[in-house]
C-alpha cells in the first residue's frame, strides 16, 4: 500500500459520522448482493504460467514481496475487525484474502522466489505496513462503522496498487495474476460500501477520484443485479396493482349484472 493511505486514514475515523444514505437498500437485497460479490471472484488457481523468471524485473521481485505481505495486512485486519465485532463480512472477505495470498504464493513458488513476508498474525516485515496495520486496527477499534470504513479504505488502496502494478510489469504471468486480484478487490469495495450504506452511512472514496469510484460500483452492482432486480420489483408491483385492479372491476361488473338480473325479475 502507498503512504496516501496513512494519510487517508487520519481522516477516516470522521468518515463513517459524514453523511447517511438516503436511499438504503433493504436488508434482504443487501444480503443478496453481498454473498454474491463476495463469492463471483476467482483467482485462477489452475492457471498455466508459461514466462521464466528470467523474465522478471527487478521491480517485478520487489512488487511479489510487497503484494503478498499486503494480502496479509487486509486478512490480519479483517481477522481482528471479526473476532472484535463479530459482522460477517470481515470473516468472508478475509477468507477471499487469504486465496489472493495463495495466488501470490504460486508466483513466488514458481519463479522459485523465497517468500519474506512474516507468518505470525499482526506482524509484517515490510516496516511501513506495520505501522500501517498498527494504525488502521487501532482507529477502527472505535465501532463497527469505523472498521467498516477502514475495509473499504483498503480495498481502495489495494485497487490503485494493482492497477499501478500491473501497469509497470511486462510479465504476463504476474499481470493474469493481479488482474484476478483486482477484480476481487473491486468485489470487496462493493461489498463493504453496500454494507455501510445498509447501515446508514454514505461512504466518500478516499483514494480513488470520485469518478473512478463511481464507475467501479455502478459495474459491481451491475453484476449483482442491482439496478435490474429493483426495476423487476416495480414491475411485478405494477403487474400486481394491475390484476387487483381488473379483479376489482370484474367484481364489480358482477355485482351490476347481478342486480339488473333482479331488478328485471322484479318488473316481470
Amino acid at each position: 500500500m502507498k503512504t496516501k493511505i496513512l494519510i487517508s486514514s487520519l481522516i477516516i475515523a470522521g468518515l463513517y459520522l459524514s453523511s447517511c444514505s438516503d436511499n438504503l437498500l433493504d436488508t434482504a437485497t443487501m444480503n443478496s448482493n453481498f454473498e454474491k460479490s463476495v463469492y463471483i471472484e476467482t483467482y485462477c488457481p489452475d492457471s498455466v504460467f508459461t514466462s521464466t523468471i528470467d523474465d522478471l524485473s527487478a521491480s517485478d521481485f520487489e512488487s511479489l514481496q510487497f503484494m503478498k505481505e499486503e494480502e496479509k495486512l487486509a486478512y490480519d485486519v479483517y481477522v481482528h475487525f471479526y473476532t472484535l465485532f463479530g459482522e460477517s463480512i470481515f470473516n468472508k472477505i478475509a477468507s477471499s484474502e487469504a486465496k489472493h495470498g495463495d495466488a501470490i504464493n504460486r508466483l513466488l513458488v514458481y519463479f522459485n522466489i523465497e517468500e519474506q513476508s512474516a507468518t505470525e498474525a499482526g506482524q509484517f516485515n515490510n516496516t511501513d505496513l506495520q505501522a500501517l496495520y498498527n494504525q488502521l486496527t487501532a482507529m477502527g477499534e472505535e465501532s463497527l462503522e469505523a472498521a467498516l470504513s477502514i475495509g473499504a479504505l483498503i480495498e481502495e488502496t489495494d485497487i490503485e496498487d494493482l492497477i499501478n502494478s500491473i501497469a509497470e510489469t511486462e510479465n504476463s504471468d504476474i499481470r493474469k495474476v493481479y488482474s484476478n486480484l483486482l477484480n476481487g478487490s473491486r468485489h470487496h469495495l462493493n461489498a463493504f460500501v453496500n454494507t455501510l450504506a445498509s447501515k446508514g452511512v454514505a461512504y466518500a472514496p478516499q483514494v480513488l477520484s470520485q469518478e473512478d469510484f463511481d464507475v467501479i460500483m455502478a459495474m459491481e452492482n451491475s453484476k449483482n443485479g442491482n439496478g435490474q432486480g429493483q426495476g423487476q420489483n416495480n414491475q411485478n408491483k405494477n403487474e400486481n396493482a394491475n390484476n387487483n385492479n381488473n379483479n376489482n372491476n370484474n367484481n364489480n361488473n358482477k355485482g351490476e349484472n347481478g342486480q339488473h338480473g333482479r331488478n328485471g325479475s322484479r318488473n316481470n
